[in-house]
């Protein structure tokens, strides 16, 4: 059975099933800081500090070669990206968060996925159909949820869907379906014959964005299900790029880093009381970013490619 830390509580807790995240952070935000505080507190921990750690593949040396043969898509294709997001946003804001949010939901599924594989040691079509169909479920019944007005602006080019989006939200407003709905999906995850990790990630894929149904608020949300996906992310990480290395001055100054990157981001990406112009391109700025670790992330976990199976992957799979 594969592992990716010798250490199996950790492994356990951080990789396969982060359900500590839940009760921390409930716990937090009732009983010892505000709501707010809470929030940004996860995402500069974890949130932020993810993003960031998409850079560790550049800092790495091993990797240097595979990124000069491949400039073009890991260069100077996501600088043009991102360049374009950035300036699209400044006039369609709330379209650029909506894209955002949807590129999102596609590559934290796409990590689930990943992940998946690694613990069954190949596909699974099976299992790889429960995760990208409870998810992508889930972030619909999300996305018109949260972006209840963007919704409604796509529907308007359609005749006559009064009715029918007054049935939907109706049926969204019975929480009981959806609790029934949960609790099949999480059974056909561990009923899978496999052994008991890929049972605990593909649970984890499975329920990643179950609370998009259940919690009103969307930082919540985000915290209690993709906060799940930010610690498989670090850890992984984390086995790659620091595990069994030496704290040199590189390697530190790769964390200060990170660091930085994630005070500057997660306070930009929060609550800044400036005028509306001036916010919108405070927050761009870590929307960017995050969309720029959407697109490299395509391109970096390939492990049918010979480069990155020989330095990504046998760092990974070392113990």
């Amino acid at each position: 059975m594969k592992k990716i830390l010798n250490n199996s509580f950790l492994e356990l807790n951080l990789i396969l099933f982060p359900i500590w995240i839940l009760p921390v952070y409930l716990g937090l935000k009732s009983f010892f800081i505000s709501p707010e505080l809470a929030f940004l507190l996860f995402l500069i921990l974890f949130g932020e500090t993810h993003f960031a750690s998409t850079f560790l593949f550049f800092f790495s040396k091993s990797n240097h070669d595979y990124i000069r043969k491949n400039k073009l898509i890991l260069i100077y294709l996501p600088i043009l990206i991102s360049l374009l997001y950035f300036l699209g946003g400044l006039k369609y804001f709330d379209y650029a968060v909506l894209v955002g949010a949807v590129a999102s939901g596609v590559h934290v599924t796409r990590q689930s996925i990943g992940i998946s594989r690694i613990f069954s040691e190949g596909k699974n079509t099976a299992a790889e159909l429960l995760i990208y169909s409870s998810s992508f479920l889930f972030l619909f019944i999300g996305f018109t949820r949260f972006y209840k007005d963007e919704f409604f602006k796509i529907l308007s080019f359609l005749p006559n869907t009064e009715p029918i989006t007054n049935l939907y939200y109706g049926i969204l407003e019975e929480k009981i379906y959806f609790i029934f709905l949960v609790i099949c999906l999480s059974l056909i995850a561990l009923l899978e014959k496999t052994n008991y990790k890929k049972k605990l990630v593909n649970l984890t894929g499975v329920l990643i964005y179950c609370p998009y149904i259940f919690v009103n608020n969307i930082y919540d949300a985000i915290v209690i299900g993709v906060g799940a996906h930010w610690s498989q992310y670090l850890l992984i990480n984390y086995k790659i790029y620091f595990y069994k290395e030496k704290i040199n001055l590189e390697k530190s100054l790769q964390i200060i880093f990170i660091i930085i990157y994630a005070l500057v981001m997660g306070v930009l990406g929060y609550r800044i009381h400036f005028n509306e112009d001036f916010l919108k391109i405070l927050i761009l700025i870590p929307l960017t970013g995050q969309f720029f670790h959407y697109y490299i992330d395509a391109f970096i976990w390939r492990f049918s490619v010979k480069e990155i199976r020989e330095t990504v992957g046998v760092k990974l799979f070392s113990n």
